[in-house]
């Protein structure tokens, strides 16, 4: 008996064998078997390749595709020789069945596999087969050319620069390439299957400007090598790990007034709009100091402040920042100075 490759493949060489017959009567099953897959893609990843296409949801007659069972990739080899293939297409074999069975697994709309015993110097040619519960397969799908070779060597240093809203990301060059991919993940989740570069860097840097302050991100290098008309890319380099911080200060409060009260002096000033925005801190000096001094331990969240630590007689002077909520609690510059002593009897 045959085994269940071997009559896959069979039904499949059928198939494609039928197109040059004589047309006959239509057969029933020919008419409801999955839609052939279009959208076959093939992308080197870190030293392996990944297999992507998309879920069929028709046959061929336009009906619902409500019996697939699972897909057979098929794959022939050839030697590269130069920027040409020797022996592409001449035996595909199947490399790979997946079955197709949980309720979960229906509601995909992509399936992606990786494969790994890729070799030096070969070229391969890929394609996928759906099949339903009865075991009849779909044509094969477009097929996809990898030509393949020894990856790149992992990028080396890399080294991060966090700043307000943006990273900043630098590696020793790698020799021989063409380019190169970077990628990040946030903790507790993988990197993605593409990198943040929609286009290969040609330099050795990179500027992350789609990132929130104060929280941490992880990112990898990989240098990539082009083989003729495939981009492989090498393993990852070591993952390193950044967290931007606002640097941006906010604006120096204004309208500050004093005026002396019988308790003391009070302080009041207009509210600052920045949404990031903690609170104020209040300074003091006496006519005749060289330097302000803070009074309060803690940023104020009102634009109110009552100095009860004042003389009768003395005169004054008061200052206003205001200071974020960042991890830095950057502070801005003081505001206009106000002169005052206090009289009140």
């Amino acid at each position: 008996m045959m085994n269940t490759k071997t009559l896959i493949l069979s039904l499949v060489v059928l198939f494609l064998a039928s197109g040059c017959a004589k047309k006959a009567p239509p057969v029933a099953w020919e008419s409801i078997v999955p839609k052939r897959i279009v959208d076959l893609r093939a992308t080197p990843r870190e030293g392996r390749l990944l297999l992507d296409w998309g879920v069929p949801k028709e046959n061929t007659d336009q009906s619902a595709l409500n019996d697939l069972s699972g897909f057979v990739i098929l794959r022939s080899a050839g030697i590269l020789v130069g920027e040409e293939c020797k022996g592409c297409g001449e035996k595909k074999t199947v490399v790979h069945e997946m079955k197709w069975e949980s309720k979960e697994e229906e509601k995909k709309k992509r399936v992606a596999i990786l494969f790994e015993d890729q070799e030096a110097r070969k070229v391969y040619v890929y394609q996928v087969v759906s099949t339903n519960r009865r075991g009849y397969p779909s044509a094969p799908s477009n097929p996809v050319t990898v030509f393949w070779d020894h990856p790149p060597q992992v990028p080396r240093m890399v080294r991060g620069e966090e700043g307000d809203k943006r990273v900043e990301l630098y590696w020793e060059p790698v020799e021989g390439v063409a380019g190169y991919n970077v990628y990040r993940r946030v903790e507790e989740r993988e990197f993605s299957s593409r990198p943040l570069n929609r286009e290969l860097l040609t330099t050795a840097h990179f500027s992350d400007l789609n990132v929130e302050n104060e929280r941490k991100y992880i990112y990898s290098v990989r240098a990539v090598r082009k083989v003729v008309k495939t981009e492989v890319e090498g393993k990852g380099s070591p993952e390193v790990s950044i967290t931007p911080t606002d640097l941006v200060a906010p604006a120096a409060p204004v309208g500050l007034v004093a005026i002396p009260l019988k308790d003391g002096m009070e302080l009041n000033w207009n509210r600052n709009r920045e949404v990031d925005l903690l609170g104020y801190y209040v300074y003091r000096r006496k006519t005749g100091e060289k330097e302000f001094k803070r009074l309060i331990e803690s940023p104020l969240t009102k634009e109110t402040y009552l100095d009860t630590e004042v003389a009768l007689q003395q005169e004054y002077e008061y200052a206003v920042t205001a200071v974020d909520n960042s991890i830095k609690r950057n502070e801005s510059p003081r505001s206009e100075e106000v002169r005052v002593k206090h009289l009140y009897q």
